[in-house]
């Protein structure tokens, strides 16, 4: 795996999520954000080691927050597709 590309929606997710976890406590966001990079840092170094969910895309837990990192392959790419919160209706996990 060569690059790392977090699309736009993902940037999305993880400032909404940062922001929320902010006001609920100061710096959580903070941590947040370094639980999901540390998290990709993961992905990127073992991506194969995730299971298959949806057509194409990889899923990953983020540990100690709701949160999946849903990322595809393709060719020596790893998109980053969503940081999707567990408690929204899975059925909108692919739908931006």
């Amino acid at each position: 795996m060569k690059q790392v590309v977090i699309t736009d929606i993902a940037i999305k997710d993880i400032e909404q999520a940062k922001t929320w976890y902010n006001k609920q406590q100061p710096q959580l966001g903070n941590t947040f954000v370094d639980y999901i990079f540390e998290s990709i840092e993961q992905i990127h170094k073992h991506p194969l080691s995730f299971p298959n969910k949806h057509a194409f895309t990889r899923e990953m837990a983020v540990k100690k927050f709701p949160y999946l990192i849903i990322f595809s392959i393709e060719e020596d790419i790893l998109f980053i597709l969503r940081v999707f919160p567990c408690r929204t209706n899975p059925k909108k996990k692919y739908k931006h």
